[in-house]
């Protein structure tokens, strides 16, 4: 099994796609007039929307790697305390797995 950063991207995208999809839907079904002053046109987002954007911003934010994790682990390998849980590993295995099935 491998876990890349293509196919969280690909999630991520995916789910962005499906909220603008909603959005998109929900936008039809109500029309609404645009908002327009002396200085040009204005846009509001709606909370949903912000949240997103707030999200992005955050993804953005994050490292691509935890320092601090890599370090804690590296530092547990070097003394020997480092301990796989072979539950935790199988779990993840069968629930890809099974949600691979699914698609």
């Amino acid at each position: 099994m491998e876990i890349t950063e293509k196919k969280a991207l690909a999630s991520l995208d995916n789910y962005i796609k499906n909220i603008d999809a909603q959005r998109k839907l929900k936008q039809s079904s109500r029309q609404v007039a645009p908002v327009t002053d002396k200085e040009g046109d204005k846009v509001e987002l709606s909370a949903e929307a912000k949240q997103i954007q707030t999200a992005g911003r955050l993804i953005k934010a994050m490292p691509e790697i935890r320092e601090e994790k890599v370090a804690h682990i590296r530092n547990q390998l070097k003394t020997g305390t480092y301990q796989i849980d072979s539950g935790k590993i199988a779990a993840a295995m069968l629930k890809e797995a099974l949600s691979d099935e699914n698609i």
